[in-house]
């Protein structure tokens, strides 16, 4: 899968949300993520919403990463939340990946390091 930017789609979006910086798409329009920017909230860069254009449900840990790696970039670190049961709205099969800024975020590694 290879997402890029899909001019039309985020031309639309920006007349809806003024945080929304871009949307990206596969060839097929199957995934669709919206890049929305936010205000104060250092060390959070933006947001990432995830979301497939069947709205049925995606959740696959690979197929997350492979999106935020094309679209956030390899080096950055982000991270899925789960809110309070008050402020959940489940309508849409929707995923939302906050970025840290490049160098911040949690120093977790899967991987055992020596020392």
């Amino acid at each position: 899968m290879k997402l890029t930017k899909n001019q039309q789609y985020s031309n639309f979006a920006k007349s809806t949300d003024v945080l929304i910086e871009a949307v990206f798409t596969d060839e097929n329009s199957e995934f669709i993520v919206e890049k929305h920017r936010i205000l104060d909230n250092p060390p959070f860069e933006y947001r990432l919403t995830i979301k497939r254009g069947d709205k049925k449900p995606i959740h696959s840990w690979s197929l997350l990463q492979e999106i935020k790696d094309q679209v956030a970039g390899e080096n950055v670190v982000a991270i899925e939340i789960y809110p309070e049961k008050s402020k959940v709205t489940d309508t849409a099969n929707m995923y939302h990946l906050w970025v840290f800024a490049e160098g911040y975020g949690p120093k977790v590694s899967l991987i055992p390091v020596a020392g």
